[in-house]
């Protein structure tokens, strides 16, 4: 029997969408804090050169990394589909499917990782005095790729079938994992960039392990039963149709973010110490948009599965509804709030750092609530099959922003990037919203 799947088949709707964001945003919100631990035990006890070692490493990382959620984002919606259907022996085996397709395209990934390691990092103009720290660093996290494609899809089984407090419990044991073993690894034996990437590997291991442990226990229909758990061949072409366009969508996001770095560089030291200070930033305030997103994704197709359209439809208006009040709150907090936010980020020494950072909060403070919107609209896109359609928008906004911020960057300077972000988000929704009254005609 079931212990914390959620069906969203019946009861409120507001309801549902709320219980199933809040433990994702406590779990991405945890992430991201870890991330910035990890960062600073690094520095702190392997030196300056280790550190940038992992941030040069970490955007190669990111973009595989990002692949292989998308692969196990994709294929909830066909597995959320299935559980609001009532039809567990197609639920197991989607779930183990897309358990081996993850697997299979993650080995492909890590072995690619590890043999171009070296041409990878000379094309990224990685600096020669921490190129073997860098590749040591890449080869070693590459090795635990398919671990890692492990987690994400138990992760995203849970999540397709409503319980998003199972990955909050595996995210938060394995990142307070992966401190204790930076702590062990780098600052006790001095491992320098080889203790961080093997804390890494270990603590996905064990992330992974305990999400199969809490599933096999908690939600056993998605191993056990009529049907049997297998690979089924004729899942498997829908599954890529679903998974590979999101998980390209996923890398997209990251290569563009790549894209308008690369502008923003020789701009000089405090307009990159700015701008990745308000990354920061970014990184907190656009987390509810997209769990609430998440949420109305796995609502709306529960609910396709169930054959309830107008329960549907009750959902992405108040999934919008959501988006659109949490957006013009965090707008306002930011444009009121932006020095002292930069201050959190930044030593009041820094004070060209802090003016650039503030003003560059400030306008974005005018477009916050805009991803909220795209965020609601794609979430229901992927609910119903349109993967290709978010991808292909989603391409469209990040090479628009990368446009524009090339274009302006000369006469704007850092300015040039919150208002290129509004020009992609602007064309995002415009694009999106007609696409939705035309399927609506």
């Amino acid at each position: 029997m079931s212990v914390r799947a959620h069906n969203m088949t019946e009861g409120g709707v507001a309801r549902h969408l709320v219980r199933y964001s809040i433990p994702a945003i406590l779990g991405d919100l945890f992430q991201v804090t870890y991330n910035t631990v990890d960062s600073v035990i690094v520095g702190k006890f392997a030196g300056a050169g280790a550190l940038a070692a992992v941030g040069v490493a970490s955007p190669l990382m990111s973009v595989a990394m990002f692949f292989i959620i998308g692969i196990g984002i994709g294929a909830s919606v066909l597995m959320s589909e299935f559980y609001g259907a009532g039809d567990a022996r197609a639920l197991r085996r989607e779930f183990a499917t897309t358990l081996a397709l993850g697997a299979a395209l993650s080995a492909a990934i890590a072995l690619g990782l590890f043999a171009l390691a070296g041409p990878l990092l000379r094309l990224c103009r990685t600096p020669a005095d921490i190129m073997a720290d860098t590749a040591r660093y890449l080869r070693i996290v590459a090795l635990g790729m398919v671990v890692t494609s492990l987690y994400n899809i138990l992760a995203a089984a849970s999540r397709s079938i409503g319980d998003t407090l199972t990955p909050l419990i595996c995210l938060v044991a394995g990142s307070l994992s992966n401190v204790g073993l930076d702590l062990l690894f780098v600052a006790r034996f001095h491992m320098g960039v080889a203790g961080a990437a093997w804390a890494t590997v270990i603590a996905q291991a064990l992330s992974a392990l305990l999400c199969a442990a809490l599933l096999r226990k908690n939600e056993p229909m998605l191993f056990a039963g009529r049907g049997g758990f297998a690979v089924d061949r004729a899942l498997l072409g829908r599954t890529v149709r679903f998974s590979v366009p999101s998980a390209l969508q996923q890398a997209g996001i990251y290569i563009g973010k790549l894209l308008v770095q690369s502008a923003v560089n020789p701009l000089g030291v405090s307009a990159i110490a700015a701008f990745n200070a308000v990354n920061r930033i970014d990184d907190y305030a656009l987390i509810p948009e997209r769990d609430i997103a998440g949420g109305e994704t796995v609502l709306i197709a529960q609910n396709r599965g169930a054959n309830k359209p107008e329960r549907m439809r009750r959902g992405f208006f108040v999934a919008m509804a959501m988006e659109t009040a949490y957006g013009l709150i965090v707008s306002a907090a930011v444009f009121a709030l932006a020095r002292p936010l930069m201050g959190l980020f930044v030593d009041p020494s820094e004070t060209e750092v802090i003016r650039l950072g503030t003003r560059y909060l400030q306008l974005m403070g005018f477009f916050y609530f805009m991803p909220g919107i795209t965020n609601g609209l794609q979430g229901y896109m992927r609910a119903v099959g349109k993967l290709k359609i978010t991808m292909y928008v989603t391409y469209a906004q990040m090479f628009t922003r990368a446009a524009f911020t090339f274009w302006l960057i000369g006469r704007m300077g850092l300015d040039a990037v919150p208002v290129a972000c509004a020009a992609g988000w602007v064309l995002m929704t415009v694009w999106e919203i007609g696409l939705m009254l035309k399927w609506r005609k």
